[in-house]
């Protein structure tokens, strides 16, 4: 472990007159500007008082004081209280200890939570000793073998996120905890690290052909085709659907360009220059979400630094994972009644949808995040006996290890329910409908992809989840596109592309936002300073959805091109992208 964690004495922007007047002074635009919006309903799922364009005021509070103040924590506090007094009124004695038991413990008391909770301290502990018994280092070691470049760290940074491709909190933790030594080793920033364990998540999870992702997006995309009388199912729509997944192309072949070419601009050239001429990990200013101290992981003098000590307790854990989705899911099919084929691809894709959502169970049932739980819980007790049993620590020093990931999580436990929180305010207030409302009823058939990315990404920044915004506009927009005309063979490449963009505009807005959890845990695994990973990921989001839109759902969709050609186009603009405007951090 590595990286300059002293946070000096720094100005308390809490008492900055400019700060306050430009925090006060861009939300009233910002109310003024959604007031004067023409919105008018469009789904009949809208209920009576929902999608009002005051529902945008918690994310953008949120957004608005975390620039201002530089302050998660009170940045999600404000926009908690914003949402709360906008749902239930002014009154305190009514507004505070609602919210609380509806807003924030009844997602932190859910079975998905409590899971993902355990599932984070298991993990971070076992990382924890695998570090503390030499096991990360002697790992490093062999990477070092491979990876002797800065360049070379972060292309092994990416190939290990692609690898994980079966579910994305698995791989946002796993790559961002074990990869970190190495790219400490050739000083790459935290914020970079963030960048690629940030971009191999939910694009690889959402193009494999087997994923938790997979299986919830082929459910809703069944479940529409059923009710528009199609004969396409939801897989099969999913398969159509994958060479005009843009964005997620778009972002794999944006992040590879840029490890290939060296070159970065932005605040990321910023970061990057740090890290390799001051040897600054992270800045001095910073405030990692996931607090370790470096010397308490350190392992004793004089123990062997084994690599195996690293890869099986890893390996156990995916292999946990994969048994553990399999197990469940036979399972569930069998009380279902349901075949189960174990040499089929489709027998594959029943097993993990039916993990992932079981309709039989209230809220589709605990599912990937009891089984992520247990997999960390039996890879952390390997990551323990085997230095034990090897006498490189003593069982109550790796007990110790392993249980001193309490303490790192720290702010983690209060943000991620904040997180979840503000989703049940977006939903609660009937953020998705306003959005959604401001697309209106009589639009060019050829505008609605990119219109739908568009939205989607909106909606997702907005409430900070991608399978929320899913959920929503999948059952809405597919039907939407459907009405306006879908009567000749050509035009079915524009359900198509719609029903693409609404799965990649979720990601593209999930990435940006800084209240989405997956974007929230990509900086506690990699130790980053969180609104430092947003504002430096923003940039890179930005220029690949720009250029996806332009030489995907535009030049599909208005001019007629071949799927084919954005993968020609996409490469050589961001390689040109990044010669013109991109600089070498060395």
């Amino acid at each position: 472990m590595s990286g300059d964690y002293a946070i000096p004495n720094r100005p308390n922007l809490w008492i900055s007159t400019s700060r306050w007047i430009f925090c006060l002074a861009s939300l009233g635009f910002i109310c003024a500007l959604l007031s004067m919006l023409p919105a008018g309903p469009l789904a009949e799922e809208a209920e009576m008082g929902q999608g009002h364009w005051s529902s945008m005021l918690p994310p953008l509070v949120a957004v608005v004081v975390a620039i201002s103040f530089r302050s998660l924590v009170a940045a999600l506090s404000c926009a908690f209280i914003t949402g709360a007094i906008l749902y239930y009124g002014w009154n305190p004695i009514t507004f505070i200890p609602s919210a609380l038991k509806n807003f924030l413990l009844a997602n932190v008391l859910g079975q998905f939570s409590l899971y993902i909770f355990g599932f984070l301290f298991a993990l971070v502990g076992m990382v924890h000793v695998l570090y503390k018994s030499g096991g990360i280092q002697g790992l490093v070691s062999i990477f070092s073998n491979i990876a002797k470049t800065a360049q070379t760290a972060q292309g092994a940074t990416m190939a290990s996120g692609l690898m994980i491709f079966f579910d994305d909190y698995s791989n946002t933790i796993v790559v961002g905890q074990t990869m970190r030594s190495l790219t400490d080793r050739f000083k790459v920033s935290r914020e970079k690290l963030a960048y690629l364990v940030d971009s191999t998540t939910a694009p690889i999870a959402g193009l494999a052909l087997i994923s938790s992702w997979i299986a919830y997006e082929v459910w809703l995309l069944g479940s529409t085709a059923h009710s528009l009388g199609l004969e396409t199912g939801g897989y099969a729509l999913f398969v159509q659907m994958l060479p005009v997944r843009f964005y997620c192309w778009g972002t794999l072949m944006f992040l590879a360009i840029n490890i290939v070419s060296r070159r970065e601009f932005g605040p990321m050239l910023k970061a990057e220059r740090r890290a390799r001429k001051e040897g600054k990990l992270i800045s001095l200013d910073a405030r990692p979400i996931l607090r370790e101290n470096p010397k308490r992981l350190e392992p004793p003098l004089g123990i062997p630094f084994r690599w195996y000590n690293a890869a099986i307790p890893l390996l156990t854990v995916m292999s946990s994972l994969l048994f553990g989705i399999f197990f469940v899911g036979i399972n569930r099919l069998k009380r279902a009644g349901i075949e189960v084929d174990l040499f089929s691809l489709s027998g594959f894709r029943d097993i993990f949808g039916i993990t992932v959502y079981d309709p039989s169970l209230p809220e589709g049932g605990p599912g990937v995040p009891l089984v992520l739980f247990w997999a960390a819980v039996i890879g952390g007790l390997v990551a323990v006996l085997m230095p034990v049993l090897q006498r490189i620590l003593k069982f109550r020093e790796a007990a110790y290890s392993y249980m001193g990931s309490l303490p790192t999580l720290g702010v983690t436990l209060f943000i991620l329910p904040m997180a979840w929180a503000m989703k049940t305010i977006c939903e609660s207030l009937g953020t998705s409908y306003y959005l959604l409302s401001l697309v209106g009823d009589s639009l060019p058939l050829l505008a609605v992809p990119l219109l739908t990315f568009l939205l989607a990404a909106g909606m997702a920044f907005a409430m900070g989840t991608s399978w929320g915004t899913m959920g929503v506009m999948i059952p809405i927009m597919l039907p939407f596109v459907w009405t306006l005309g879908i009567d000749h063979p050509s035009q079915m490449m524009v359900f198509v592309l719609t029903s693409a963009a609404v799965l990649d505009g979720a990601i593209f807005g999930d990435h940006c936002s800084p209240i989405s959890d997956t974007t929230v845990l990509s900086s506690v695994a990699t130790g980053c300073d969180h609104l430092h990973h947003v504002a430096t990921q923003l940039p890179y989001a930005l220029a690949t959805m720009s250029i996806a839109s332009v030489t995907g759902y535009i030049g599909v969709a208005f001019f007629g091109f071949p799927p084919w050609l954005f993968f020609a186009l996409f490469p050589v603009i961001a390689y040109f992208l990044f010669l013109a405007v991109g600089r070498y951090a060395d």
